[in-house]
């Protein structure tokens, strides 16, 4: 997950015409103003070799709940075979967190929710949801949903981090602090994005950030209380630069390694940033530069380069992260970039092109990466959106364990899907790998 909002609508599409993120126009998180298609959250299913699983409902799925609104998953997750979108609704002109459940099939689980679909709200604040875990119970009837999301105030311009878990059927867990628990971070905006972690003590790391530059990061215990052994009271506050994007959060070995953007686009360059975090939330100095923690990564000087997701591989404990490189604005372009650390924070020279650790994919027009999952065989998948304007596709992009693109999937190593409807424009903003090698991704249409 999880990955930044602000790319979601594809293309400059978002940002030239001062439409930041797929949400609204007006910077609230909320009611769509713009005369734009209104979007269906979307889940499609991919065979092994990238074509669309005619299984799954003739391969695309797609759930509009509110006809007039934009609506949108940005993240997915597997229970017991079942497919759950968590996205973006509007209820009463409020953001609100959407969860679809999806049979194996495709169709709607209707013992989920209301017919399939559960819409939360959280109180004076809008709201979205940017990632989602499930923690498996026995039997399956006993796992609870986890799901993280961002929140917006639009009065005073603070973001901040709900974190909610659901039951099984998709009521909200009144065990788990009343169902969630919900605080601000920050000055942000109404795309921040927020991601989440489940450790194996069944504690839970969420991740958000600042337009102050910071990170942040919290940990909750299993009941939804604040870990008074994580930071300060629970909260982990790291400066990373004049602002701050994402970040994705990962666990490597149990430390926590977050990856998202430091810099701003108003004054470029905005730089990819890795930092890793002990287990009790202090840095970790013995990752990247030294005394800090951090890596910076500019794949080129002066340009806008950044890192929407991350995972970690293993044996070996490689880092592996998936964003943006060369966005740039005026020329309408951007290219998707994969990239792989060692352990330690040093380039993987084994990996991507000439020894650099990283390899650049180019789907010709405006291309954004922000999920990546990692397959049992080695191979990694990308999925994202490539377009430009109203013109905008799914992709799924997979590489081989060495950095190359696969060219036994899809057409030369890239899948892309126009749209099905309701909206005109379409992407994958997550992804997932099914235990059978099929790939699932979830975004809108």
């Amino acid at each position: 997950m999880d990955r930044n909002t602000l790319w979601r609508l594809g293309t400059a599409l978002p940002l030239v015409l001062s439409c930041i993120g797929l949400a609204d126009c007006s910077g609230t998180n909320g009611t769509t103003t713009a005369a734009l298609p209104p979007t269906a959250i979307a889940a499609k299913r991919y065979t092994a070799g990238g074509q669309l699983d005619a299984s799954f409902s003739g391969g695309a799925v797609a759930t509009k709940i509110d006809p007039s609104e934009f609506e949108y998953a940005l993240a997915v997750a597997l229970q017991s075979g079942k497919i759950i979108a968590a996205g973006h609704s509007v209820l009463a002109g409020q953001g609100v967190i959407a969860l679809v459940r999806y049979n194996a099939d495709g169709s709607l689980d209707t013992a989920f929710g209301s017919s399939g679909i559960v819409r939360t709200a959280v109180p004076s604040v809008n709201a979205v949801a940017t990632a989602v875990v499930v923690q498996p119970g026995v039997p399956p009837a006993g796992d609870k949903i986890l799901v993280a999301g961002s929140t917006f105030d639009p009065s005073t311009g603070t973001t901040g981090i709900v974190l909610a878990r659901y039951d099984a059927n998709g009521t909200l867990d009144a065990s788990f602090a009343g169902g969630f628990v919900s605080a601000p971070i920050g000055p942000g905006t109404s795309v921040d994005n927020a991601s989440l972690a489940l450790q194996g003590d069944g504690s839970i790391v969420v991740a958000g950030a600042t337009t102050a530059g910071d990170f942040v990061l919290r940990r909750y215990d299993s009941t939804g209380v604040p870990d008074p052994n994580f930071g300060t009271n629970g909260t982990v506050t790291t400066h990373v630069g004049t602002s701050a994007m994402g970040p994705a959060i990962a666990l490597q070995s149990g430390k926590i390694v977050a990856a998202g953007a430091s810099g701003s686009f108003a004054s470029p360059p905005l730089n990819g940033v890795l930092v890793r975090y002990n287990t009790n939330g202090t840095p970790d100095m013995s990752f990247g530069s030294a005394g800090t923690g951090m890596v910076f990564t500019d794949t080129v000087p002066s340009s806008n380069n950044f890192a929407n997701a991350v995972a970690v591989q293993t044996p070996g404990d490689k880092i592996v992260v998936a964003g943006h490189a060369f966005v740039d604005f005026a020329a309408d372009t951007s290219d998707i970039i994969l990239l792989r650390y060692n352990a330690d924070g040093s380039p993987d020279t084994n990996f991507g092109t000439g020894g650099t650790g990283a390899v650049v994919a180019n789907l010709g027009a405006f291309d954004n990466a922000f999920s990546v999952a990692l397959q049992s065989t080695g191979e990694i998948v990308v999925s994202g959106n490539t377009g430009s304007g109203s013109t905008v596709n799914a992709a799924v992009v997979r590489f081989t364990a060495i950095g190359a693109l696969d060219s036994t999937f899809g057409t030369g190593g890239i899948v892309t899907t126009s749209p099905a409807g309701p909206g005109t424009v379409a992407s994958a903003n997550a992804v997932l790998v099914q235990p059978d090698g099929s790939i699932v991704v979830a975004g809108y249409d």
